[in-house]
């Protein structure tokens, strides 16, 4: 029997499209969510994204044990829609993919150096590594 090999075509195609479980975020106006965290968070880098997808990650048990090692979770966050970014790292429109979770709490996703605002419904999936480095060559495009 022929061993098969997965695409990045694969991976992507089931990351983007695959099933996922529906999640609400903050249900404010795009407006309304950057001057509530503008006020909330001024001393923070953070970020307002829309149309994201958190993503449980599933590395090998080694990876997974130096992610916890540094206080994180193995998800990460993919918004194919940068509404906001307060220092200006990111365009409105983008595509952002976050580091490893430091924390979640509610509509508010944490990495080690940026706070996410999670706007309008989103969804949560488990994705392989294999899939998180597609989708990061992906976003990155071709090397230039």
């Amino acid at each position: 029997m022929k061993k098969s090999n997965v695409t990045d075509t694969e991976l992507l195609g089931d990351l983007f499209y695959g099933a996922a479980q529906t999640v609400g975020g903050s249900r404010l106006a795009d407006d309304e969510l950057i001057s509530v965290a503008s006020d909330t968070f001024k001393e923070r880098h953070f970020c307002v994204v829309r149309h994201w997808m958190l993503l449980d990650v599933l590395p090998p048990p080694s990876i997974e044990q130096d992610i916890k090692a540094q206080g994180l979770e193995t998800t990460i966050l993919f918004a194919p829609l940068m509404v906001f970014d307060n220092q200006n790292k990111h365009r409105p429109g983008e595509s952002v993919l976050s580091g490893y979770q430091r924390g979640l709490d509610g509509c508010i996703f944490e990495s080690k150096d940026t706070l996410y605002i999670l706007a309008g419904r989103g969804a949560r999936k488990h994705v392989s590594l294999p899939a998180v480095a597609a989708l990061h060559e992906y976003l990155s495009g071709p090397v230039k």
